[in-house]
């Protein structure tokens, strides 16, 4: 995460662009509606309100469903979304949104206004297209149970940057690559 979004209001970068979803809606048409609108997740709402109690990723997918042997066709939202639902205040400061995802282990936060959703934080907006520039992670005092570094990709959590940036490198954007090599792209 650059430096300069710290003190950015987390309604100002939150993505706008939701999926609410029924949760007796199938996996499989989440997946669906999820490709078709370019978008990561899918927040989950009861029948008579259209206040989401939970979300589903492309990972709880693939964690949840496809490593279990589960289907998609059979199988709705209620039973594999995350709840409760964590979620910032638009007026919170990005630095304070990304100490929660950290201390939840999440990578996407809904953000409200009012109490109402106006849009999603996840560490791709903070961070960006990371293909055509270098990460530098934002440095947050963290309780001492809490590593110091978190992977805006998956999550794990490393004890210092470089640490970060070699398991970044490995396993996410492909060797050579927060070195300056950029001849894979």
């Amino acid at each position: 995460m650059y430096q300069e979004y710290a003190d950015k209001k987390a309604g100002d970068i939150a993505e706008r662009d939701i999926l609410v979803m029924d949760e007796s809606a199938y996996v499989a048409d989440a997946a669906r509606a999820m490709r078709q609108k370019g978008v990561s997740s899918v927040l989950v709402s009861r029948k008579a309100a259209m206040e989401p109690i939970g979300i589903i990723t492309e990972r709880d997918i693939l964690y949840r469903l496809v490593a279990e042997h589960r289907s998609p066709f059979k199988t709705v939202l209620k039973d594999v979304m995350s709840s409760p639902l964590i979620v910032v205040d638009e007026s919170a400061t990005v630095k304070d949104a990304i100490v929660l995802m950290r201390k939840n282990g999440i990578r996407r936060m809904p953000v409200t206004k009012e109490g109402k959703v106006v849009g999603m934080l996840t560490l791709k907006s903070v961070v960006g297209d990371s293909r055509e520039k270098s990460i530098e992670l934002i440095d947050v005092e963290l309780p001492a149970t809490i590593s110091k570094v978190a992977c805006p990709y998956c999550g794990s959590r490393f004890e210092n940057k470089q640490d970060l940036s070699k398991h970044i490198d490995r396993l996410h954007l492909g060797s050579g690559l927060l070195e300056g090599d950029l001849r894979q792209w």
